[in-house]
């Protein structure tokens, strides 16, 4: 699927359709600057949570027992992945959202839908299968 995104209004509507479609789980791929953080602040506002900020230099950010979001970006290498124990954590929360989800293979156990983000001008395009 391609939708295409230019206003946070679509981007709202967008995150809402997929939780009803029953998605809880997400993986968020591309470039930088192309707004995964705000795919998940949308998210966030649809499960009644405020203040989501980016966990680049945290990794993990983890919002009222309900939304795990993490940001491997800064992960370099598979070893400094592990040595987080982040995987364990992913049954613990309904809702997931990674960023930059480099080592799939340790959660490819649960039912991520992965999107593609893409900046095409004021717009984003988001590419997923469903």
């Amino acid at each position: 699927m391609k939708v295409k995104i230019c206003s946070i209004e679509e981007l709202e509507k967008f995150v809402k359709e997929l939780l009803e479609k029953w998605y809880k789980k997400f993986l968020l791929e591309w470039d930088l600057w192309v707004g995964k953080t705000e795919f998940t602040k949308q998210l966030a506002k649809q499960l009644w949570i405020k203040n989501i900020s980016s966990p680049t230099y945290t990794y993990i950010n983890i919002y009222e027992d309900k939304l795990l979001h993490w940001d491997f970006y800064r992960i370099e290498n598979e070893q400094k992945f592990l040595n987080l124990w982040l995987v364990d954590e992913i049954e613990n929360y309904n809702y997931v959202s990674i960023e930059w989800p480099k080592f799939s293979n340790y959660y490819d156990d649960w039912e991520f839908l992965k999107i593609s983000i893409k900046k095409e001008w004021d717009c984003r395009i988001f590419y997923y299968t469903e």
